[in-house]
C-alpha cells in the first residue's frame, strides 16, 4: 500500500470516528394514526397555498436537519422532495423566496412565524403529536438528575403551574414575560450546563439580550427550586445530542421528541408538554401592507433597535475578534517556532509538522472544529471559544510556516554563503540577512492569510460559540427576514477584513523603511 492511500485510509478512519461518535436523531415512529389531523392553529392567516396533505404530493418541502420531520413528512406525503436546513430561519427564509413549496414545523412555534409573517398560512392537517422532553447523558448525574426534573415537572402538573405557563408563553399579547436570569440563581447543589437552541420563539429565543422562552422558565424554576445553579448554552439543534452525550452539558431543552433512535443514546425525561408537528406554506390572498420605504424601515427597526438587538452584533464582533486576534498572535509565534525548529533539517521536527500539516489542512474548518470540541476535548471543562482559539491558532500557524518556508527559499543561496564567508554565525545570518529579504514576498501571502482567517471563524457556531455570523442567525430567528441580518453580517466581515489589512501593511511599510537607507 503506498503512501498516498495509506493516508486516505487514515482519514476514512478519522472521519468514520467522528460520525459514529455523534448521534443521528432519526424518527422511528410506530406508524400509529389515531390522532386527530385536523386541527386549528388559534391564529390569523390566509388562505393556504396547499389545503391538504395529498396537494404536496411531489412538492419539495424544507427541515430542519436533526430533527424527526423528515421522517414524518416521508411517512405522510408521498413522493416528498426534502431540503435540509440548519436553522429554522433559513428554512422560512427558503419558503418566503420560493426556493421550496412548504415547511415543517412544531406548533408551538408556528403561531409565532404566522403573526410575523402575513405571507404564510398552514395546511389544516397535522402530520403528527408529539410529546417533548429533556434530555440526560447516560450517566449516574444524569440519571439523578433526570429522576429530579420528573419529580418537579410532576409538581408543576399536579397544581396546573405547567398549563398556566405553556398558555403565558404561547399566547402571550406580545410582551415577554420575566424570567429569573441564569446567573442570578444559587449554587449551593452544583452548576446545571443547560444546552438550548434559542432560535424558536415562544419556546426558547432571545430577547433583550438575554436567552428566554417557555423551556427557559422552566429550567431556570427546576433549578431554584433545587438550589442548582445554571450554565446555558447555545447551538445549534443538530449539536445538542453531541453534547449531552459527550458530558459537554448535563441536560437539553429544545423541543425534542421522544424517538426510539434518540433513547440510544440518551436518557429522556418525563413529557412536559405536547405540540402537533404541521406545514407551513405560502398565503395565496395576501396583500400590500405599506409602501417599499415603510417596509424597509419597519426591517431596519425589526433587526437593530426592537430589544436592542443590535447589542448582539457588538457581542459577535467582540467574540469573532478575540478568536481572530489570539489565533493570529498565537499562530504567527507557533509558525515562527515550527520553521526555526525545522530550517535545520532536524527529521523528527519535520516529520512531525509534515502529519499535523497534512491532518489539519486536509479536512474541512467546520470538521476540525467539532473532532477537537466532541473528541479531542469532550471530556474536558473547556468553553467554544478556547477550542476555536486552539483550532484556528493550528490552522494559521501551520500557514505561517508554510509562507516562511517559501519566502526564504526564494532568497538566493548565495547570501547564506556571502554571510558565514564575513564570519557571520547560522542565526544571526538568518535574522540580519535572510529574513529582511524574505519579508517583502512574506507579508503578502500573510495578509490574505488573516483575511482568509476572519471569514473561516464564521463557522465556530457549531460548537456553540456567539460569534458575528451565529448572532445574525439569532436576529433572523426573531424578524423571519434575511435581507438586513445578512447585510449587516456581511458588512462588518468586509469592515473587520478592510482594518486587518490595514494593520498588516503599516507594519509591512515600516518593515520596509527599517529595511532603506537613511539619508
Amino acid at each position: 500500500m503506498s503512501l498516498k492511500q495509506m493516508k486516505n485510509l487514515f482519514v476514512m478512519i478519522l472521519c468514520a470516528v467522528f460520525v459514529l461518535s455523534v448521534p443521528v436523531a432519526t424518527y422511528a415512529g410506530d406508524g400509529d394514526e389515531t390522532f386527530e389531523r385536523s386541527f386549528d392553529l388559534r391564529v390569523d392567516a390566509g388562505t393556504p397555498e396547499y389545503s391538504t396533505l395529498d396537494e404536496l404530493t411531489g412538492k419539495t418541502v424544507g427541515v430542519v436537519q436533526g430533527s424527526i420531520h423528515p421522517n414524518l413528512a416521508t411517512e405522510n406525503i408521498e413522493d416528498v422532495k426534502l431540503n435540509y436546513y440548519n436553522t429554522q430561519s433559513d428554512m422560512i427564509e427558503a419558503l418566503l423566496t420560493n426556493k421550496v413549496d412548504a415547511i415543517c414545523v412544531d406548533e408551538v412555534g408556528g403561531r409565532d412565524i404566522l403573526k410575523e409573517n402575513s405571507n404564510l398560512s398552514y395546511v389544516p392537517e397535522c402530520l403528527s403529536i408529539e410529546p417533548f422532553a429533556a434530555i440526560f447523558g447516560k450517566t449516574d448525574s444524569g440519571d439523578k438528575l433526570r429522576g429530579e426534573f420528573d419529580e418537579f415537572i410532576e409538581a408543576l402538573k399536579a397544581d396546573g403551574t405547567l398549563d398556566e405557563l405553556f398558555e403565558t408563553w404561547e399566547y402571550n399579547d406580545g410582551e415577554v414575560p420575566q424570567v429569573d436570569e441564569a446567573s442570578s440563581l444559587p449554587a449551593d447543589n452544583g452548576t446545571v450546563k443547560l444546552a438550548v437552541n434559542a432560535v424558536v420563539p415562544p419556546v426558547m429565543y432571545v430577547a433583550d439580550g438575554q436567552i428566554t422562552g417557555f423551556e427557559m422558565d422552566i429550567a431556570t424554576r427546576f433549578c431554584k427550586e433545587y438550589g442548582y445553579g445554571l450554565e446555558v448554552t447555545d447551538m445549534n439543534f443538530d449539536a445538542l445530542i453531541a453534547s449531552v452525550t459527550t458530558g459537554k452539558s448535563d441536560m437539553s431543552l429544545a423541543c425534542f421528541a421522544i424517538t426510539k433512535e434518540r433513547e440510544k443514546s440518551v436518557i429522556f425525561s418525563m413529557p412536559y408538554m405536547e405540540s402537533r408537528v404541521i406545514v407551513l406554506t405560502r398565503s395565496i390572498d395576501t396583500v400590500s401592507d405599506g409602501s417599499f420605504i415603510s417596509h424597509i424601515t419597519d426591517s431596519f427597526r425589526k433587526t437593530f433597535i426592537r430589544e436592542g438587538r443590535w447589542k448582539l452584533f457588538v457581542q459577535g464582533v467582540v467574540n469573532t475578534l478575540v478568536i481572530m486576534g489570539i489565533a493570529v498572535i498565537a499562530g504567527t509565534a507557533l509558525g515562527f517556532l515550527l520553521y526555526m525548529l525545522c530550517r535545520g533539517g532536524n527529521p523528527v521536527a519535520n516529520g512531525i509538522t509534515s502529519v499535523f500539516a497534512w491532518l489539519i489542512h486536509g479536512m474541512p474548518v467546520v470538521v476540525l472544529l467539532m473532532i477537537l470540541y466532541y473528541i479531542v476535548f469532550g471530556s474536558a471543562d473547556i468553553s467554544g471559544i478556547a477550542v476555536a482559539v486552539i483550532a484556528f491558532t493550528l490552522i494559521f500557524g501551520l500557514g505561517v510556516f508554510t509562507m516562511l518556508k517559501n519566502a526564504v527559499s526564494t532568497v538566493d543561496k548565495g547570501q547564506f554563503e556571502a554571510a558565514y564567508a564575513l564570519g557571520f554565525s547560522d542565526t544571526r545570518t538568518f535574522f540580519k540577512i535572510i529574513l529582511p529579504q524574505a519579508m517583502p514576498q512574506f507579508f503578502p501571502v500573510y495578509k490574505g492569510e488573516i483575511v482568509s482567517l476572519i471569514k473561516a471563524t464564521a463557522v465556530v457556531g457549531y460548537i456553540a460559540v456567539q460569534d458575528l455570523t451565529k448572532m445574525g442567525d439569532i436576529v433572523r430567528s426573531r424578524t423571519y427576514e434575511a435581507f438586513f441580518p445578512l447585510i449587516a453580517v456581511a458588512v462588518i466581515y468586509f469592515a473587520l477584513e478592510w482594518l486587518l489589512a490595514f494593520v498588516v501593511s503599516r507594519v509591512e511599510i515600516k518593515t520596509k523603511r527599517k529595511r532603506m537607507p537613511q539619508k
